[in-house]
């Protein structure tokens, strides 16, 4: 396996949990009030590979631990699934990935944000 992976960097806000979701099963949740504009999560990198490599099994994962995603040119690329994977859609989100690709992710809050709520994003 060739393979452009890049380090994995993941940063999570010291105040964000996951608990179980009135929306979908497991969510993000504040500990403490956020400010709107405030980065919360950033996650960069990741291992990447092509769908080759995954069906002749040159890259074994406990599947349930890792979300993959397609980049552009077609390869996948995979990351521990961890606070960002527990974003749940809301037509009223929360917060905001600037980056919108696949090997990046860089939330920020949208408004602020009261302790105990839930994190959300508008998927398209």
């Amino acid at each position: 396996m060739r393979s452009p992976s890049q380090p994995t960097t993941m940063w999570f806000d010291h105040r964000l949990v996951m608990r179980p979701s009135p929306i979908h099963g497991v969510g993000t949740f504040t500990t403490q009030d956020i400010t709107a504009g405030e980065l919360l999560i950033l996650v960069t990198g990741g291992l990447i590979y092509t769908r080759e490599d995954r069906d002749l099994g040159r890259v074994r994962l406990a599947g349930e631990l890792y979300n993959e995603e397609e980049l552009p040119t077609g390869e996948l690329i995979v990351t521990p699934k961890v606070f960002h994977y527990y974003i749940n859609h809301s037509d009223e989100p929360n917060i905001v990935d600037l980056t919108r690709h696949p090997a990046s992710t860089q939330y920020v809050a949208l408004r602020d944000i009261r302790a105990g709520e839930e994190l959300t994003a508008r998927y398209l």
